[in-house]
């Protein structure tokens, strides 16, 4: 965790990723350790998800969704549990087609039969134009206040 926020962690003070290029390394270092070593540590990584939108978009940019579902046939069960809570988090936040695809192959039903129910979509009503809306979110620069702060809405 130190490397990552490029000092002494602290789920408190300083927890913000600094370092995107080592959540690679931690993906690939993990699978040589202990499953009790792994398990701490991927349940402390998904607290920093959860603490930060900026740990999200992050993680998002070094591809790690695709990362841990190719890393997922590996990993023990409990570690994979982890991994599917820390994969919720980070697909609530944004997943790409490519990701997407890759979750929908691994899934497996019971005995070889499996479903996936979606409402049904209705169509799009009559336009006459476009719009778009734009949000910006400005997080805290320091780790101290993020609680605190509230982002800002510019339109």
């Amino acid at each position: 965790m130190r490397k990552l926020v490029g000092g002494e962690f602290d789920l408190e003070m300083n927890f913000i990723i600094q370092e995107a290029e080592s959540i690679g390394c931690m993906v690939e270092l993990l699978s040589h350790c202990e499953v009790t070593c792994q398990a701490e540590i991927w349940s402390m990584f998904t607290a920093i998800l959860r603490k930060s939108v900026r740990n999200l978009q992050t993680s998002t940019e070094v591809g790690l969704i695709q990362q841990v579902l190719l890393k997922m046939s590996t990993v023990d069960d409990m570690i994979a549990d982890l991994l599917v809570d820390m994969l919720g988090v980070m697909a609530s936040y944004s997943i790409t087609v490519k990701e997407l695809k890759l979750l929908f192959s691994m899934l497996r039903g019971d005995n070889g039969i499996w479903a996936i129910a979606l409402p049904p979509i209705a169509k799009w009503p009559y336009q006459n134009g476009f719009t778009i809306n734009t949000w910006f979110r400005q997080d805290p620069l320091n780790n101290i206040n993020v609680d605190k702060d509230k982002p800002y809405l510019y339109w």
